[in-house]
């Protein structure tokens, strides 16, 4: 088993972003090999994916990394490193890479887990993306189903 998982917030422009691809795939049917699931800010919803049987995590998320807006990258676990400035127990900060590594030292077993990132241009309070992540959503959506299916 495989998973995609949209993380963000719908309320922040291009925050969104995970959350809409992950709307596209699941609206489109394009869900063929792997389960897409939807986290919001809420990385407990990951822990539907951290079990025995489920081989790699896709998580689709914006990340500000200098790049022009609308660039993705894909990175993986180890290659991420938080510098969100949250409470070391809480599960509800938002912070996925923080709550692994909770996750982690409790013991949970882990599938590979990559990041699908993408470059925002705006994360104001909009319900909306930006015009150059809103032109690029398709690109994302195939090259989202293409990195999973690797």
């Amino acid at each position: 088993m495989k998973f995609v998982v949209g993380m963000g917030n719908y309320a922040k422009n291009d925050d969104g972003i995970g959350l809409r691809v992950v709307e596209k795939i699941v609206d489109e049917g394009l869900d063929e090999g792997f389960e897409a699931l939807e986290a919001g800010n809420d990385p407990t919803r990951l822990l539907a994916c951290l079990r025995d049987g489920v081989e790699r995590v896709l998580i689709v998320d914006c990340a500000v990394m200098g790049l022009d807006p609308g660039e993705h990258r894909v990175f993986s676990l180890e290659e991420v490193t938080s510098k969100k400035e949250i409470g070391r127990g809480s599960t509800h900060d938002g912070d996925v890479v923080k709550f692994v590594e909770l996750a982690s030292e409790m013991g949970h077993a882990f599938p590979k887990i990559d990041f699908f990132a993408i470059e925002p241009e705006s994360l104001e309070m909009d319900m909306s993306l930006s015009e150059t992540l809103e032109r690029k959503l398709p690109e994302y959506v195939r090259a989202v189903i293409e990195e999973i299916k690797r």
